[in-house]
């Protein structure tokens, strides 16, 4: 979906890898500050999730945070980038990290803000705990590889707020993924839809070069080919 969006500017499908890393990049460097932030300062969030003592999962904050110091000083000390040929990715700059990170914590900060008001007003556990409660159910359900986490992350939620009625905190789940993304999906499939209806009927389509094509698969051809000289 998102080739077919970029394409139209011009890109080929490694740049829009490139673009999806350095998205993910985004989301994993905020899920870390976060993470690391909120189990620092109230270790025992994440205790009925990973069944780790207090002072474990505190160790195991600093040394998140330890790595992402040292992340953003070795980008902001020199410009830095990774792979090679073609795949190479120019990896952002400290200031431009910093920016990431912010956008990282935005966005989950609002996601568990969303969540933590969908909750019942008691017993109140506080939003930094619902932070890290709610950030490590996300991880949870993208390591399973299920669909938007689907019954990973909601079992982890209700495993963690067991302050709360399993019906209140069901409800709640239901509510958030229908805000979170049936709503969304819902209206980017218009906003799509439009868009793919607005540009057959305006004619203004391009078509993307088959040397576009073929710089995708370059890599994957060489090392094809490389295996078969060495089998002949």
């Amino acid at each position: 979906m998102r080739y077919r969006i970029y394409s139209y500017y011009g890109l080929d499908a490694v740049e829009v890898a490139k673009i999806c890393f350095i998205a993910g990049l985004t989301f994993w460097l905020g899920n870390a500050t976060v993470l690391g932030l909120g189990v620092t300062y109230h270790p025992q969030a994440a205790g009925p999730i990973d069944q780790l003592p207090p002072w474990l999962n505190r160790t195991i904050a600093i040394a998140i945070l330890v790595i992402l110091a040292s992340y953003v000083s070795w980008v902001w000390s020199a410009p830095r980038e990774i792979g090679q040929g073609e795949w190479k990715v120019h990896l952002p700059s400290g200031p431009s990290t910093l920016m990431q990170i912010g956008i990282g914590i935005l966005d989950l900060g609002s996601c568990a803000l969303a969540m933590y008001m969908l909750l019942p007003s008691h017993p109140n556990i506080g939003f930094v705990t619902m932070a890290v409660v709610f950030v490590s159910a996300t991880l949870l359900g993208f390591a399973s590889h299920a669909p938007g986490g689907l019954g990973v992350f909601d079992a982890a939620m209700l495993v963690a707020l067991w302050q709360f009625d399993k019906e209140s905190v069901l409800a709640g789940l239901l509510l958030f993924r229908s805000l979170y993304y049936l709503l969304p999906f819902a209206i980017a499939l218009i906003i799509l839809g439009s868009r793919e209806i607005w540009l057959n009927i305006s004619g203004t389509r391009r078509v993307v070069e088959p040397k576009a094509i073929t710089s995708v698969t370059a890599p994957i051809r060489t090392e094809f080919e490389g295996d078969k000289a060495d089998a002949d």
